[in-house]
């Protein structure tokens, strides 16, 4: 993700690159980041260290693990910059975190920056709200062999839309997987199936399935371009906005 968000911003004639950073010890550390890349040189080397970056005049573009995001929050809380945050596998206090932070800075916070994966959101809130409970609800999800949580945030993301559409509590509702002898469906559970394997970008599918007919909801990613053409929309929209918490929703105006 950060070599794609990377190639986006410099493609971009309206955005100025104005810091990469990775892990300390990263092999890469002090590379132009346009060479790290495949590119003409940018000027920019790839850092371990804040101190130096104009982060009070950018926004940050956030893609890394849970601990990486509460990490950056603590750091970034007495700074002036907006975040938008792509990383998934959030539990409760982290999100709790972010929601603090939001509170005297704008953040966007999405488990997905794709355009089609937000009409995927809206879609199954529509659906959900509108067919009555002789609809089951199934999402399934393919991801590659290296991602390590499960369900994608996406899937959650689903959902927990799905299940706020019908009433219902997410962390009641949901059945991660069946194995066994569970029962018949209930018709207040949504089903919750996760795959792995080889370089699956990102797949998708809502099925909402009756008695005699079946809809199917999907959406499959084919390249991560497309989640960081999302994010940097994002922080070109994010850039003078209030202190609040937003979605992709509020960037793309589907709220």
């Amino acid at each position: 993700m950060g070599r794609e968000i990377i190639a986006c911003a410099l493609a971009d004639e309206t955005v100025h690159l104005s810091g990469c950073l990775e892990y300390a010890g990263h092999p890469l550390l002090g590379k132009d980041v346009g060479t790290c890349i495949g590119r003409e040189g940018t000027g920019v080397s790839l850092q371990a260290d804040w101190s130096e970056l104009p982060v009070e005049t950018s926004v940050i573009i956030d893609f890394s693990s849970p601990e990486s995001t509460s990490r950056l929050i603590e750091t970034m809380m007495q700074r002036t910059t907006g975040i938008v945050i792509g990383t998934t596998g959030m539990d409760d206090a982290v999100k709790a975190q972010i929601e603090r932070f939001a509170k005297i800075h704008p953040v966007v916070f999405s488990p997905n920056m794709s355009l089609g994966v937000n009409i995927l959101f809206y879609l199954t809130e529509m659906l959900s709200s509108k067919l009555d409970t002789d609809f089951d609800i199934e999402i399934i999800e393919a991801h590659h062999r290296f991602k390590k949580d499960a369900p994608s945030g996406t899937a959650k993301k689903l959902g927990e839309i799905a299940a706020a559409a019908r009433g219902l509590s997410y962390e009641k509702a949901i059945k991660n997987g069946r194995a066994g002898i569970v029962g018949e469906r209930t018709k207040n559970e949504i089903g919750m199936h996760a795959i792995r394997g080889g370089d699956i970008v990102g797949d998708h599918t809502v099925l909402f399935a009756a008695p005699g007919e079946c809809i199917e909801l999907r959406h499959r990613a084919q390249s991560r371009a497309t989640l960081a053409r999302g994010a940097v929309r994002a922080a070109k929209w994010l850039s003078g906005q209030k202190p609040g918490l937003y979605s992709m929703m509020h960037v793309l105006g589907l709220t």
